[in-house]
């Protein structure tokens, strides 16, 4: 065997790591993902995907897929969170112009997750290998030496770490400490369309602002879902993971005041389904790429999500990243101009992001604008970018 033939090892079978995974597989090269859970599976509601992303997948092969699967966005607008009245000014939302909304979509993450698996498991059914966590690896400089939790060795010709904001893979290559608390939490419900559908006066997606908390709402599963994502200033509720349950008083009490269409989405959540995380950010690197390992998504710049391109990022980083292995350079080389095309784009919109997310919380009083609007940033197109 020689070192092209070795696999492309990638910690994480997330978004991120089943799309680069399915981008090495289209550019003939072998990936094995190796996910730390023991079932396929992905937590979550909804996500949006805009047309920089959406390019993407559609270069991957994946435009019937999204199409059948996926809901078209719809224009949208900010509302007070109190009267509903369409707010002007800093919450003229302009990347919901019609113009703008070319193949972007709504999608269930489960949905959008399942998927990615069944596209990579139909092109290399032994890719995806679960209950696989990685605790360590050597770069010997002629490949990549992978320890797993179980004591297992696995022989790679690279390292991508996909595994999210906690990155193990992150942790051993800079080892720059942990993530920041923001203060603010993210509250996550679904609710079936059939029991709000007279409280959606506001169109399939709209925006409510107020005091220092706001709620996104848009439907999702070809309009039978409405996914409900709300943040809010908390400087104390500082617990780490995904899916920390809330009680009904709790989802009530935070929307006490608010426009009746956004107290009924809040009562009608069921609460099996309604979960709350608090929110954590790093400040953008522009290295994270050493010889045979490197980054992407989340482990490489994690995004508040204000902008609503967590996931595209990390798209856009695996078209990319996929794009280059189609050449025959050495994995480093590779590693190396995948970072430099990549750290401006994704420190921009870590930035904005944080921006956008100053913005809900203070209004006119913010003291700043994101660098680039809705449609700018959409310009962009992973699978013709040139590499």
């Amino acid at each position: 065997m020689t070192k092209r033939d070795e696999p492309i090892l990638i910690a994480g079978g997330g978004i991120g790591g089943l799309t680069l995974a399915l981008a090495l597989l289209r550019v003939g090269r072998q990936p094995l993902v190796l996910e730390r859970a023991r079932l396929a599976g992905e937590v979550g509601a909804g996500l949006s995907l805009g047309t920089s992303p959406t390019r993407g997948l559609y270069w991957l092969g994946l435009r019937d897929q999204i199409q059948a699967t996926a809901e078209a966005s719809s224009p949208s607008a900010a509302h007070h969170y109190a009267t509903g009245e369409r707010l002007g000014g800093v919450f003229q939302l302009r990347r919901y112009a019609a113009k703008d909304l070319t193949d972007t979509f709504m999608i269930h993450r489960a949905d959008f997750h399942k998927l990615l698996l069944n596209e990579v498991e139909a092109l290399a059914p032994d890719t995806v290998r679960f209950g696989c966590e990685l605790v360590d690896f050597e770069d010997s400089g002629d490949g990549i030496v992978a320890k797993l939790a179980n004591g297992e060795i696995i022989v790679g010709s690279g390292l991508v770490g996909c595994d999210g904001l906690r990155s193990r893979t992150r942790s051993l290559l800079i080892g720059d400490g942990q993530p920041r608390f923001t203060g603010r939490v993210a509250y996550r419900f679904l609710v079936p369309i059939e029991k709000v559908v007279e409280h959606m006066s506001a169109g399939p997606n709209a925006m409510y602002v107020g005091p220092a908390f706001s709620l996104l709402r848009y439907t999702i599963r070809r309009g039978t879902l409405v996914n409900c994502v709300a943040f809010a200033e908390n400087s104390e509720w500082k617990h780490e993971g995904w899916n920390h349950k809330v009680s009904r008083a709790e989802l009530m009490s935070l929307f006490s005041g608010w426009h009746e269409d956004v107290a009924a989405l809040a009562s009608n959540a069921p609460l099996d389904d309604t979960a709350k995380w608090a929110l954590f950010d790093r400040d953008p690197i522009y290295t994270w790429s050493r010889g045979r390992v490197t980054l992407l998504g989340d482990a490489a710049h994690p995004l508040l999500p204000f902008l609503g391109m967590g996931a595209g990022l990390a798209i856009e980083d695996a078209v990319v990243l996929g794009r280059l292995f189609a050449n025959p350079d050495p994995v480093a080389t590779i590693f190396a101009r995948y970072q430099e095309l990549r750290r401006e784009r994704a420190a921009r919109i870590q930035i904005d992001s944080t921006i956008q997310g100053e913005i809900l919380s203070l209004g006119e009083d913010a003291p700043r604008r994101p660098s680039q609007t809705y449609a700018e940033r959409m310009q962009y197109d992973p699978a013709s970018v040139a590499l």
